[in-house]
């Protein structure tokens, strides 16, 4: 896996997409991402809704092996500079469909937490789970190489 962050922007949201089950394109977007030796993506982080105190964010990945450990945690310490330090935001949030039991142990695993349930919010009125992770949460969690400015 080789990160190019935020390197072909417009194709990495195009490749997500249909991951992540989304339609419509984004107004106004952003998008991390991480590429095979082939330079095909194998995974992207997409942000959107940005507003001075929150950044949405959803994440798209191949399936399989496509990382090592020390790849992947520089790719997600990347994504949430750009959110927590970058932008200075308190918090960052992802939307996840009720039955997309992968995505949400995904996001547990990043430390995000469940804050509730938008009702019929998604496509073919499926419930929206909310999951945040606070700024705060972030610098002190076990993955995080930023420990600074608690």
């Amino acid at each position: 896996m080789r990160f190019i962050g935020f390197e072909r922007e417009i194709d990495a949201e195009k490749w997500a997409r249909p991951l992540l089950g989304l339609k419509n394109e984004p107004e106004f977007f952003r998008a991390m991402s991480a590429v095979d030796e082939k330079d095909d993506f194998v995974c992207t982080a997409i942000f959107n809704n940005f507003t001075s105190r929150n950044i949405d964010v959803c994440f798209a990945s191949r399936g399989g092996n496509w990382a090592s450990p020390k790849e992947t945690l520089k790719m997600f310490n990347c994504i949430f500079a750009y959110i927590f330090k970058i932008h200075e935001a308190s918090r960052a949030t992802a939307l996840i469909g009720h039955t997309n039991e992968k995505s949400k142990r995904f996001v547990k695993q990043l430390g995000f937490q469940h804050e509730g349930t938008m009702r019929q919010a998604y496509d073919d009125n499926e419930d929206l789970e909310v999951y945040g992770l606070l700024k705060n949460e972030y610098n002190t969690h076990k993955w995080c190489n930023v420990r600074t400015a608690r």
